[in-house]
């Protein structure tokens, strides 16, 4: 039990990467690997949290320097600092789903980093979960290596970027993916991606600026995603499974739900997958939004929607998150209630990964 007096699990935190853990990636692959690095570097160059720091305003938080990102001992005292009893951790999205378009070095990539994140994970495997990363530029092995991080390595979902390169999610290519994961009973999180290397544009590509892109790129790209599992028919198909948006706030999704309801009153045929009203499909108790404590946007969406869509999320340890503070500022919040915290911090996300 956390020091708030709530049980507390936190559906989206970040690192559990093990220190150079990119000197485990296959030699033949090395080569590939510094290349794509170097790649990286620029392409996230004026983000602040991703070793530039800004001299004005908050952004101040270099995520790397945070020793429980890629310590174990050291994520546990920070999330008893916080008050978080378990943990489901995020790779980083730096396009690792298509690696350099290469569909083994993408395979080999993934397998690396969901060993490394295992080994993580097993200091405290009640404590630390993680999701795994999949070649999803190849949706056969990337239903392969699901199955391989869930059976063999303790995994408890799959990320997936809001879009894989050319293909929406609701692509049939991507149903053997879908399948597995409802099959194994895990969720899948869709979890960013826009900005990341070789991936193709959702109107990124209109701006110049960190503050212009990031912004930007989450919430259109969830709104996206949730077209495409429910609009696009991926719920339909599979009536079993979970899903999670998560990173990109809450308070568009009231606003997007509508919207797709009155599209489809309107113009039904366009939307043969389904036999019912998009909303239907999230609000079936399958489908979660992650937060930011602080949003003023949580209650208007639980109440507009009901309070088993909300999920708590640290965001540890990113430039913008609220470390160590984040369980605080939601229990110190007036506008929502006891019941509202508790499926906040724990009810809905213990149905969400499938805990106890």
């Amino acid at each position: 039990m956390g020091k708030f007096g709530h049980f507390v699990i936190d559906a989206d935190g970040h690192g559990g990467d093990l220190p150079n853990w990119q000197e485990r990636i296959p030699h033949p692959f090395q080569a590939k690997w510094s290349e794509r690095r170097e790649r990286i570097k620029k392409q996230f160059a004026n983000l602040p949290g991703v070793g530039v720091k800004t001299t004005q305003g908050k952004a101040k938080l270099d995520s790397l320097e945070r020793p429980g990102m890629t310590d174990p001992k050291a994520r546990l005292e920070d999330m008893d600092l916080e008050g978080i009893d378990q943990t489901i951790m995020f790779p980083g999205g730096a396009g690792e789903e298509w690696a350099g378009l290469d569909r083994d070095f993408a395979i080999a990539l993934c397998r690396t980093l969901n060993d490394c994140r295992a080994e993580y994970t097993r200091f405290s495997p009640k404590r630390l979960m993680s999701v795994a990363k999949l070649p999803m530029i190849d949706p056969d092995a990337a239903a392969t290596e699901l199955r391989r991080a869930v059976k063999d390595l303790g995994m408890v979902g799959m990320v997936t970027p809001q879009h894989v390169r050319d293909k929406n999610l609701d692509h049939p290519s991507f149903d053997v993916v879908w399948r597995e994961a409802e099959q194994l009973g895990v969720a899948v999180c869709v979890h960013g991606g826009g900005q990341a290397i070789d991936q193709v544009p959702i109107g990124v590509d209109r701006f110049k600026t960190r503050l212009e892109t990031h912004a930007f790129t989450h919430p259109v790209g969830q709104m996206l995603a949730v077209m495409s599992f429910t609009v696009g028919g991926i719920l339909h198909r599979f009536p079993k499974l979970r899903v999670a948006f998560l990173e990109a706030n809450v308070g568009w999704l009231p606003f997007w739900l509508d919207r797709l309801d009155e599209h489809w009153e309107l113009t039904p045929e366009q939307a043969p997958q389904i036999d019912r009203a998009p909303s239907e499909y999230f609000l079936s108790g399958r489908c979660f939004i992650g937060c930011d404590p602080d949003e003023r946007q949580i209650p208007a969406v639980v109440n507009s929607l009901g309070e088993d869509v909300v999920v708590y999320a640290s965001d540890y340890c990113h430039w913008d998150c609220s470390f160590p503070d984040t369980v605080k500022i939601i229990e110190e919040r007036t506008d929502l209630s006891a019941s509202s915290k508790e499926h906040i911090f724990h009810t809905n996300p213990a149905r969400l990964y499938a805990l106890q």
